[in-house]
């Protein structure tokens, strides 16, 4: 053979061979034992970077012990495996020949053996799961210096932060997320995930908070919320650390913002605080009710008992969030102090904090209301200045008295005040499209109030296992008091006398409202069995409320009008007592009772105070109410459950009244005082899966209300357009819900997509002008998005939605309307360069009714670049640009009953801005030698 040629041959092999010794993807495969040969299922198996330890990829032993990394970068690795009991293994891997590499057997051995002799030099394992806790090692996840707590959620696999900070968990809605166990700033999870930075955090935990019922008694309820939990490093934990920011920016933009918190074994205490001018409100869910005066109730955290609540009688009004969702242009302020101490058998919370917000909005509304035949349109501008104001206090205490018996104490405390003028003019156009009405509006408005909740429930765990006592009380008072001034000129431009032609109002109204609440309960549990109990219950509710309103022409020394005032009294109580039947094992909690409710209202309603009675109202409505749960948690991480109730609701006290809100002439509401009381089958079904091995997530969940009863606004509208509206009992509507989440990783640790979609149709009745009007409401909605984490210099998300909503209306079926938006955002955080990052989030909305030729799309382009400085990289340098195509405006399309609105309004847009950050890190402990701060 010719030399060359066999020399070529023996070259070929020769390469052949060095590339089969070293492929660039490989399997990684083994089995997990213990040191006498028994298979350990479900332990903790990782690969991870030799020279951080910083994670690659995962993976969880089999029923059978076996793990296997499949289509792996061939590279050197640190192999780690965690086990509860087993004391940590790890085994250094070097790059594989084959690409497939069994490594066999791994035997680890027991801690209680070794655990004294042993000193186990390793890295730490970056996850570990036990039950139903996964806990992160916060170092393996790396993240860009100066990074906040949410950009380390985004990294952790498992866990999903949307834009708005909002985390899901293992495919679930995170309630609830502790500092080193306690609260931290109430139950907001967002209060520490935005202001406590990642290099804070030590571990990581997710789990699933059991009710305090099922951690007294022992015997779980299915009654479960996600939650998760943030360890602080050591040195944090001892000591002080925070950080201030100060920003100038172009159109006279400014910001200041900070935080400290200074932490030890027993002690939390933390300040924040904030001033801008770039729509930063901080305003939450408990300040929309204030400012209305009718948050005299809260739903949450009242010591209830029992199944349900049935004992919802306050309502938010109608334009609760008309002026808080981010429209228009605000001056924000605010401050709070959070302080939690937990020793031994005590633990102790509290917090306080004061924000105020300031208010200039201009808005445009056209909404088209459909009658029997005919239609016509409401074009609407406004001009809105507001200022409102508000000071919480809320403190919670658990004492353990002894082994046996625990008190709860709660209480919070709200001052607010708010101020507001509008300047409104609104044109009503006729089936033709012709102007027939116009009205200037001009009102303003001037509220104080304040409210008060006490709660203190007592708890008895008896010395038989699962038998238990409860007790609670609580005390409820909040007053308002305010003025509404109302000027307003009508034209009505079809009024054949000219006396009729135009109409003034000016009309001053004194409000006066305060209202007292008393509640108290029981519970008892009693342990049929190891498995089954029997849960008894009863609830009681007194609520009296005095409201009073004068109106006069023009001002207090002018007449009164005694048509639009009143004073009244009302006085509701509530009784339920009821009994059920549950079982607990093993994962499945299935219970079933029976409970019966009785509503007394007493109402008495006055010319004015003092004078005579002039109406009396009295009502007593007594129902029947079963309830039917059924959880089960199956072994492989899988969820079930389902419910279903008889909610039984009683007319709001503002619906029962017979008086008249006149506030806008051309939509005058009344009151019913022959309304009754509320009523609506409801069922529920969700089920769930988590693969701890892989981190997927997947739930469906659908829901179901038939109302037997429900309370609905009929409408009379007259020839001038002017609409009455009242509350009306009816039969009939349903609202249907079905949704679907998903989250898997496409590469473990490095990209991961989530999908959800939601169908909710509904139908609502009304009456107007007597004839009734069914509107069918049918809403689609589709999501999809990629977290990209490829490494730790570079963090990216993408996100896209679809919307359709279409609405018919049997009344007048051809103004059927088809609602179309759709979205894309995304963001980008990159260091790419030491010590300098370049930030950018971009998103996309675009709005469309065909019905009103409306289509419209609004491009958000946000850009910046930081850079560190100085030692510890305590100071931050950050230019930034924000709307740079200067195209942000608020849009709002809805349709309801028989109406359908396009809003838009005037938002801040485009500006540039210079910050300046100085953190605070790790410094030393300076504290007493008894442990406490003062």
């Amino acid at each position: 053979m010719n030399k060359s040629l066999v020399l070529l041959i023996a070259l070929f092999f020769t390469c052949t061979n060095l590339f089969a010794q070293n492929p660039a993807r490989v399997t990684i495969r083994g089995v997990v034992q213990d040191t006498s040969a028994m298979t350990l299922t479900g332990a903790t198996v990782m690969l991870l970077q030799p020279k951080d330890s910083s994670l690659v990829n995962f993976a969880r032993a089999n029923d059978k012990g076996s793990f296997e990394f499949r289509n792996v970068k061939n590279a050197s690795y640190l192999l780690k495996i965690s086990y509860v009991g087993f004391l940590p293994y790890q085994q250094k891997l070097k790059e594989f020949p084959n690409d497939v590499n069994d490594l066999g057997p791994i035997k680890i051995k027991p801690i209680a053996k070794e655990l004294l002799e042993v000193v186990v030099k390793t890295a730490k394992a970056p996850l570990s799961i036990k039950g139903d806790t996964v806990e992160y090692n916060a170092a393996s996840f790396k993240v860009p210096p100066g990074s906040s707590v949410e950009d380390l959620l985004r990294r952790l696999p498992g866990i999903e932060v949307d834009a708005s900070g909002n985390i899901k968990a293992q495919g679930k809605d995170v309630k609830r997320v502790l500092v080193d166990g306690k609260t931290f700033f109430g139950d907001d999870p967002k209060a520490a995930t935005k202001n406590l930075g990642a290099e804070t955090i030590s571990k990581v935990q997710v789990y699933n908070g059991k009710s305090d019922q099922a951690l007294l008694t022992g015997a779980d309820d299915g009654k479960k919320e996600k939650t998760i939990n943030l360890e602080l490093k050591d040195e944090f934990k001892k000591g002080a650390f925070g950080k201030i920011t100060a920003a100038i920016g172009t159109s006279d933009r400014g910001v200041l913002r900070g935080n400290y918190n200074r932490f030890n074994k027993k002690e939390q205490f933390s300040v924040l605080g904030y001033a801008n001018n770039i729509n930063e409100t901080g305003v939450n869910w408990s300040d929309y009710g204030e400012f209305k005066g009718n948050n005299s109730f809260n739903s949450n955290d009242n010591g209830d008992f029992g199944f349900g609540n049935g004992n919802r009688f306050y309502y938010m009004e109608g334009d609760y969030l008309n002026n808080f969702d981010g429209k228009g242009f605000t001056n924000n302020f605010g401050t709070g102090v959070n302080y939690n101490y937990t020793h031994q058998k005590t633990k102790f919370s509290s917090s306080y904090f004061y924000n105020q917000t300031k208010l200039n909005l201009d808005q445009y509304q056209s909404t088209k209301t459909f009658l029997q035949n005919s239609n016509f349109t409401t074009l609407d501008t406004n001009n809105t200045v507001s200022f409102r104001n508000s000071h919480s206090v809320a403190a919670r205490l658990e004492q353990m008295l002894d082994s046996s018996n625990t008190i709860i104490a709660k209480t919070n405390l709200r001052f607010s005040g708010s101020n507001s003028s509008v300047n409104q003019v609104q044109q009503y156009l006729n089936n033709s499209e012709d102007v027939q009405n116009r009205i200037n509006m001009n009102n303003g408005s001037n509220l104080n109030a304040y409210n008060f909740n006490f709660t203190a429930i007592y708890r008895h765990k008896f010395k038989k296992k699962g038998r238990t006592f409860a007790a609670s009380s609580t005390l409820s008072t909040s007053s308002t008091d305010g003025t509404d001034n109302i000027r307003s000129l009508t034209r009505f431009f079809n009024a054949t006398n000219v006396n009729d032609q135009i109409r003034a109002i000016s009309q001053l109204n004194q409000n006066a409202n305060t209202t007292t609440m008393i509640k108290a309960g029981v519970n008892y549990l009693e342990p049929l069995s190891k498995k089954v109990y029997w849960e008894s219950f009863y609830n009681f509710n007194n609520s009296g409320q005095n409201v009073g309103r004068d109106a006069f022409n023009g001002n207090l020394e002018s007449q009164r009008y005694d048509s639009l005032s009143t004073y009244y009294q009302n006085q509701i109580t509530y009784n339920r007592v009821g009994s059920g039947l549950r079982f607990s094992n093993d994962g499945i909690n299935l219970s079933f009772g029976l409970a019966v409710l009785q509503y007394d209202l007493d109402g008495k309603v006055y010319p004015q105070k003092g004078k005579p009675l002039t109406a009396n109202i009295s009502k007593q409505y007594q129902a029947l109410t079963p309830n039917f749960s059924a959880n089960i948690e199956f072994k492989n991480n899988a969820y079930m459950g389902f419910n279903y109730t008889l909610n039984v609701e009683a007319p709001s006290i503002t619906d029962l009244q017979p008086v008249v809100q006149n506030n806008n002439p051309f939509y005058i509401t009344s009151g019913n005082q022959d309304l009754l009381p509320a009523k609506n089958h409801e069922l529920s079904f969700d089920i769930s899966k988590f693969d701890p091995a892989t981190f997927a997530s997947i739930g469906i969940w659908s829901s179901y209300r038939y109302y037997l009863s429900q309370i609905v606004y009929s409408q009379t509208v007259d020839a001038n357009l002017v609409t009455r509206t009242r509350p009306e009992n009816m039969s009939g509507g349903k609202n249907f819900n079905v949704g679907m989440y998903s989250s898997f990783p496409i590469i473990k640790t490095k990209w991961t997509m989530n999908l959800s979609g939601n169908i909710n149709t509904s139908n609502t009745p009304t009456i107007v002008n007597t004839v009734v009007n069914q509107t069918n409401n049918k809403n689609y909605t589709i999501n999809a998005g990629f977290s990209i984490t490829p490494s730790e210099k570079l963090i990216m998300n993408i996100e896209g939605n679809l919307g359709f909503n279409n609405i018919s209306y049997t009344i007048e079926n051809n103004q059927n309307q088809n609602i179309r938006t759709k979205g894309l955002s995304t963001s980008v955080k990159w260091n790419f360069a030491k010590k300098t990052f370049f930030e950018t989030s971009f998103d996309y909305n675009s709005y469309r009714n065909d019905r009103f030729g409306f289509d419209q799309e609004i491009p958000i382009l946000n850009c910046s670049v930081r850079r560190l400085f100085m030692k510890e990289n305590r100071m931050e340098v950050r230019l930034a640009a924000f709307d740079i195509f200067n195209k942000r405006q608020s849009i709002v399309q809805t349709g309801y009953l028989n109406t359908v609105s396009n809003q838009q309004a005037l938002t801040l847009a485009r500006y540039f801005m210079l910050s300046l950050t100085y953190n605070l890190k790790g410094h030393s402990d300076k504290l007493k030698k008894n442990g406490g701060f003062f």
